[in-house]
């Protein structure tokens, strides 16, 4: 553990570089904390000494420091305080309007609250789920769009909808409507988890009464599946190029490569409902040593569960982010319980 006098130094350092994004020095640090009482020369002894443990990293070409993912670390895990910020009033605010639009399904909730979140922070946000398994199907209708095709629109108990356009010159309009008479009687109230299996035990029933039902029970089957598969969007990619540390368009390259994969989400443990946890620099490879990333879970629902993330440079309002995605999961859990 630090002294208090070393864990002082490096909160005002973590916390002036994260606001300026310039390296440190001693000057900046006496000129601006009137809580400092020892020398410019003790803090440049100090700092050595915090660079020694690998928790600052001497900047170019500048007498200051810059912290290390170990001294990011070190904050987060020891410095960082949790109150509440006055100026996040207005993102919550927004956000809560968001929540407060009762027309709006869990999906879209999620959607907008990730867009502001991202327009409002210039950072990237992530949201991925919720995973649908336990949601029941509700309803299946039929809407004749033209001579050619008909859509089909699936919804599941909690308003969640997936459409799938049939060809009737393939399959028949009287064919079809059969099928979801079929479907609408025998899958009602089943978990999404379970259509496909129920599915293949009506496949005697359909073919008895449906032409081509096969054709009909590929397309349902595929569509429903489509549930199960958890929601994954990213927003705020046009804003990495306002940080810095993003000038350089092989780092653009390496961010939008580690946000389009699966990749984000295998760093972390598995979570639990209301745990925040955050990695920072090479925790998420080594090739991604300038980046950090914040994730909140939520379950809703009974049981459904998704992940919220913020990604950036290291350079992260750590307390900030922690307390705004914290208050969303919380708002989550809340409203759609």
């Amino acid at each position: 553990m630090l002294s208090n006098r070393q864990s002082q130094i490096l909160k005002i350092i973590v916390e002036k570089y994260i606001k300026t994004g310039l390296p440190i020095g001693s000057k900046t640090i006496l000129e601006n904390n009137n809580n400092i009482n020892f020398s410019s020369a003790t803090i440049r002894n100090e700092c050595v000494e915090l660079e020694t443990l690998g928790l600052l990293e001497k900047a170019h070409s500048s007498s200051g420091r810059i912290p290390s993912t170990k001294g990011y670390r070190y904050y987060v895990d020891n410095l960082m305080n949790m109150g509440e910020h006055q100026e996040l009033e207005i993102l919550k605010k927004k956000i809560a309007e968001v929540f407060n639009n009762r027309n709006l399904v869990i999906t879209e909730v999620l959607n907008k609250t990730s867009s502001i979140l991202s327009e409002m922070t210039n950072l990237i946000s992530i949201v991925t789920g919720p995973n649908l398994n336990e949601d029941t199907l509700k309803k299946i209708e039929l809407i004749p769009i033209s001579n050619d095709n008909a859509l089909t629109i699936c919804i599941t108990s909690n308003g969640y909808v997936q459409n799938k356009m049939f060809n009737i010159q393939e399959t028949s309009l009287t064919d079809l409507s059969i099928a979801i008479d079929i479907f609408n009687t025998r899958l009602i109230g089943t978990k999404i988890s379970q259509i496909s299996e129920k599915v293949n035990l009506l496949k005697p029933i359909l073919e008895q009464q449906v032409q081509k039902s096969e054709c009909i029970i590929q397309g349902f089957v595929n569509t429903l599946i489509n549930f199960s598969r958890p929601l994954s969007t990213t927003h705020g990619v046009q804003y990495m190029l306002e940080n810095p540390e993003f000038n350089d368009i092989n780092k653009v390259k390496t961010i939008i490569k580690f946000i389009e994969s699966q990749s984000p989400w295998m760093y972390f443990d598995e979570l639990n409902n209301n745990q925040l946890q955050i990695k920072i620099g090479e925790e998420l490879g080594n090739e991604n040593n300038d980046m950090a990333m914040i994730t909140t879970t939520f379950k809703i629902h009974d049981g459904e569960q998704g992940q919220i993330a913020i990604v950036g440079p290291k350079r992260l309002e750590y307390e900030k982010l922690t307390e705004i995605l914290n208050w969303i999961n919380q708002t989550l859990i809340k409203n759609f319980k």
